[in-house]
């Protein structure tokens, strides 16, 4: 995978066309950016994607009704002691 810092990117625009799949880098502040994927790999992919969100939904909804949970056991623990 070949790295490309973001002032790159800015003065030469063109690079992307000649992308496949490259890490984006601000070097200033060596700091990764994320990744350019390019369009032609978007079906091969866009499955894979789908699939990592909606086991981060899937996630935050189990953190979700785990915090509900401790939260109603708490209410009636203090609910007990009145």
């Amino acid at each position: 995978m070949i790295e490309y810092g973001i002032t790159e990117l800015q003065t030469q625009p063109s690079l992307f066309k000649q992308m496949s799949v490259s890490k984006i880098v601000d070097k200033r502040k060596h700091q990764n950016l994320g990744y350019f994927i390019s369009s032609k790999y978007e079906d091969l992919i866009s499955t894979i994607i789908e699939e990592i969100e909606k086991k981060e939904r899937i996630d935050k909804l189990k953190k979700l009704k785990n915090n509900q949970d401790l939260e109603f056991l708490e209410a009636g623990v203090d609910d007990g002691l009145k």
